[in-house]
């Protein structure tokens, strides 16, 4: 009797051992969880706050009215100017074709396309072309897009340094941006590993002759 009574409680001690190790298996299961769970969470909060302060930044930037910036990229080079109410933006092909100059006043609504050909022509720009400061080409600005980007494991939003300046970097796809912190604007483009487009700002510089109006009377109104 005392035999089988012995039998019986080893046989109910394994069991509580077995019920013990898998209470403690489970807990360890439910912290590693709760632990990634809680990485994941900061790491998207971390990838969040830098697409904020970025878009912050640039928002900041965009209060300044006197700036020019310079555009390379591979088929396209483009000089703009600000300038108070007054953009000026002349953007042409590398192959010489495509040569145009849009102007504009927003405080008059003036403003007008030039074609810089061999015949020289000028219209209306009824559509009020007007080439603003560079963000990022992915839209920071909805917080619906940010919170969609800090989760998409395939976006990388990180920091680096572009042409010695701090900068945000966005990867995705083989396209890279290089945004810089303290303005918020885009100052390089590459798609894989090849850059596309670089950007140079300059502030305050810019004259009143910068931003003067084509001479009307050297050009043939079109239609």
């Amino acid at each position: 009797m005392e035999e089988k009574e012995i039998q019986d409680s080893s046989k109910y001690k394994k069991l509580e051992d077995k019920k013990y190790k898998k209470g403690i298996t489970l807990k360890r299961f439910i912290l590693l969880v709760f632990a990634i769970v809680m990485i994941l969470i900061l790491i998207i909060g971390i990838r969040w706050k830098i697409l904020y302060n970025m878009q912050e930044s640039y928002n900041t930037t965009t209060l300044e009215d006197n700036w020019y910036y310079y555009s390379d990229s591979e088929d396209t080079i483009m000089n703009v100017y600000r300038k108070g109410t007054i953009w000026k933006v002349n953007t042409r092909q590398k192959n010489g074709d495509g040569n145009l100059t849009f102007w504009r006043d927003t405080s008059t609504g003036e403003a007008y396309v030039f074609f810089e050909n061999s015949v020289k022509k000028y219209t209306e720009d009824k559509g009020g072309f007007i080439s603003d400061l560079q963000p990022s080409s992915l839209d920071t600005n909805n917080n619906s897009t940010r919170i969609l980007m800090a989760i998409t494991p395939i976006v990388w939003i990180g920091t680096d340094k572009y042409d010695g300046k701090d900068c945000y970097t966005i990867k995705a796809e083989g396209h890279e941006e290089y945004i810089e912190k303290e303005t918020g604007l885009l100052l390089a483009v590459f798609q894989d590993n090849k850059q596309i487009r670089s950007i140079e700002y300059e502030f305050g510089e810019v004259t009143d002759e910068d931003v003067a109006k084509p001479d009307l009377s050297q050009y043939e109104y079109m239609e």
